[in-house]
Order: structure tokens, then sequence, then C-alpha cells
């Protein structure tokens, strides 16, 4: 009774504090003149902020250029119509403002991190607003870039977790805009041109496919200027069509690929969800105590702690604009691979037919208590509202989501499972030598 009362008291409490710092994350949100979606939360700790630009422009708008659209956006800041690379780069560090560009498969960003001292915010504003609207893609910047990435993705080829990861990715979505690499493949960017680059900055990177995102020590006065600023040079432009479904494999597939290494890479999956479906909640706490919860998870304890077949192992879901991946990775000793396989499948099994409730007050206690250090910083806090923004969460979502794990049952959370994963449909891939 004793313990009952103090686990009831301590989540109780988690609970609150829970509550206490999402009610702190407060997101305001609206449109600009041209119809860019803008959220912004206003924090006080630091004279800094954060600003994200975001275009559903990543790797699933290559079409048949696979990489276009990551190296369009590492082309970005490379120079404008007034400025060279060099002095962008001089009118970032001066003022000691970071930039950064970053793609995904749904996504293109770019990012600028400034203090907030008004000289320091206006020059590093003006200059990003520049490079965001004005790029230039220079021939001999772009054969330069080219050439260095040649080079890494040819030793890409050379790492079995990378071709592990890239063979899951083409095996379980076929001819989606998904199953390709993010930055291309040796053919693909040999054909890149100033041409395709400008082409896909010119549909992409536009007002209509833009969204704003500014965390920091900002008023709400200023964040809509700042907003205004960014989105004004660019082209109204339009949305782009949306992704296919992606369709889930009709039954189970396994892939070997050989290659010279002492280490077995091994991925097991499926087709999951997309973002912000309903189920997602029940798939995540499921998911911390399968593989997601480190040391504390079923699989870390099975296949490493009582087998030593593995030094780290782990498993996700990926959910995106539509259904992302489940799964399940590790590597071991190429002899130990084909045991991993099955222990992996086993624990896989187990773990839908049921567990304790021990085990799953415990997973619950711990992702509650443990959300207001996912919101610790600015940047935690703009990569939250950007995801919520681009894939149209309730602004609530922060609080929803916690609150919808403090409501879940193991029944809830086992039926979501079983209703979602078929372990007998799912892709295995391994890439390393033979015994």
């Amino acid at each position: 009774m004793n313990t009952f009362l103090l686990r009831l008291t301590i989540t109780l409490s988690l609970l609150a504090m829970s509550s206490f710092v999402y009610a702190q994350v407060k997101i305001q949100s609206w449109q600009t003149s041209q119809g860019t979606k803008v959220l912004f939360v206003h924090t006080d700790q630091l004279p800094m902020v954060d600003i994200e630009m975001t275009f559903d422009a990543g790797s699933a708008r290559d079409g048949k250029h696979f990489g276009l659209a990551s190296f369009t956006a590492g082309m970005i800041g490379s120079a404008t119509s007034k400025m060279t690379e060099k002095e962008i780069s001089l009118s970032f560090n001066e003022v000691g403002s970071q930039f950064g560009t970053r793609v995904r498969k749904d996504r293109a960003s770019l990012s600028l991190r400034s203090l907030t001292r008004p000289e320091i915010l206006s020059q590093s504003l003006n200059t990003f607003a520049k490079v965001v609207a004005d790029p230039v893609f220079k021939k001999d910047i772009l054969e330069r870039e080219k050439n260095r990435l040649k080079v890494a993705i040819t030793q890409r080829q050379t790492n079995p977790g990378l071709i592990a990861s890239q063979t899951m990715w083409q095996k379980l979505y076929g001819e989606h805009p998904y199953a390709h690499p993010v930055t291309g493949t040796l053919a693909s960017v040999e054909k890149f041109s100033v041409k395709k680059l400008q082409d896909f900055y010119n549909q992409y990177f536009v007002a209509s496919n833009a969204q704003v995102a500014i965390v920091g020590n900002v008023d709400l006065a200023q964040a809509k200027k700042i907003a205004e600023q960014l989105i004004e040079g660019l082209d109204k432009g339009g949305v782009p069509k949306s992704l296919p479904v992606p369709q889930p494999l009709k039954q189970a597939l396994e892939v070997d690929v050989d290659f010279n290494s002492t280490q077995t890479h091994y991925f097991l999956s499926q087709i999951g969800v997309a973002r912000g479906g309903e189920d997602y909640p029940a798939l995540f706490v499921g998911n911390h105590l399968l593989g997601g919860g480190g040391f504390s998870s079923l699989l870390m304890s099975e296949v490493r702690k009582e087998r030593g077949l593995v030094y780290s192992i782990y498993s996700y879901f990926a959910p995106m604009k539509v259904a992302g991946p489940f799964i399940i990775g590790l590597s071991t000793k190429n002899a130990s691979a084909d045991e991993a396989d099955k222990v992996v499948r086993e624990v896989l099994a187990d773990f839908m037919e049921g567990f304790s409730d021990e085990q799953f007050q415990l997973i619950k206690d711990n992702l509650i208590g443990g959300f207001p250090l996912r919101m610790d910083s600015n940047s935690k806090i703009l990569g939250y509202i950007s995801m919520i923004g681009f894939y149209d969460l309730p602004l609530d979502y922060l609080e929803w989501f916690p609150n919808k794990i403090a409501g879940l049952t193991k029944q809830d959370v086992l039926d979501v499972w079983q209703e979602t994963i078929q372990p007998n449909k799912m892709l295995r891939v391994k890439v390393g030598g033979k015994e």
C-alpha cells in the first residue's frame, strides 16, 4: 500500500510538472501577407532567437533527379546576386550568428540563430533574407560541391551500416519517393546543373510552400516583422501535390547483402504510420518498452544483457507526411546474425502478446516525467513547433500528447500494436560477411 501511494504521488507530481512546463510553451500562429504559416514561442531566458524556415522540399520531391533537393538547399548561402560566398560567411560570422540548412525526406529547412541585440539581429536577418530569397547557383561552386558529394557517396559505399539502411528503404518503399537516398547517387549527382537547381528552387522555395518558426527573446510585434521580412522576397508560388500512400509488403521479404566485414548490420522493418495519427501515442509508448527505452527496453535486455549478442539494439517509428517505417536495428558478429534475428523476432512476438502492468506503468511514468526535458532549450522547442506546423498538428499538441499517454491503458497499447504491426509480413535486411 505504501509503494502504491508513493508511485501515485510521484505520478501526480510528474503530471503536474509536465502540465506546468507545457503551459509555458505558448504557441502563437498566424499567416503573413503572402499566406505563409508562422509559429512563434516567446522565451526570455537568453538574449537569443532561433528561426527556421521550412519548405515542403525534401528528397521526396526529387523526382528522377535523386539528391536534387538536398543539393539545392545546400547551395543556398553560397552566393546571391550581390554577395559572394565569402561575403555571406563574413556577414554571419562577424555578428556571431549561425546559418544552416538541413534536408530530410519530407522537408528542407533553412535556419538562423542570432543574438537579439538590435544591431546584431538586424544584420543577421538582412543577410538571411537575402540568402533565402536571392540565391545564385554559380557553376564553379556547383562543380566543387558535386565533387565533394561524389567523394562522400563513394565513402558511404564502404559503410555496411549505411548500405543496410539504404537497402531497407529501397526494398520497403519500392517506387515510392521515400525509397531513394536523400543525397542521391553517383549517377544522379553527375547530372546536376545550374538550371536543374534553379528550376527546383523556383518551384519549391516559394511563399505558399513555406513555414516560419520563431523561438526566442523577441515580442509578438518583432516576430511578425521578422516573418514578413523573410517571406517578402519569395515568389507566391503554389503547393506541391500530395505524396502517394505507400503500400505495405504483401508477404515477408528477406534480403542478404554480402560485405567484407566482421559485423553484420541488421534491420527488421515494415511500413508504419503517418505523422499526426491518433494511434501514434500508443505506438510510441509501446515502442519505448520494446526497444526505444535504452537499457530498460525488452530488446536490450534479451539480446544484449541475457545473450551478449550485440552492443546496441533499438527500435523506433519514423512517422512522416505519409506512413514512415517501423524499424528494429542492430549490428552483431557475423556468426551471431541468425541467432540475433531469431531472438529479435521472439521478443517482438512475446511483446505483442502482452507485458506486465508494472512494466507498462513504469514506462508511462518515465515518459511523462521526461517530457519537460524535451523542452529545455530554444532549439528543442523550435524543432517541435516546426514539426507541429509542417504536419498540420493542433497547436495544443504538446499538451495533448503527454495527456494522451497518461490516459492509455495496457490494452489500448496492445490493441494498436496488434492492429498495426504484422510480424509475418516484415522486411529483414542483413549486410555483412559470411560466418
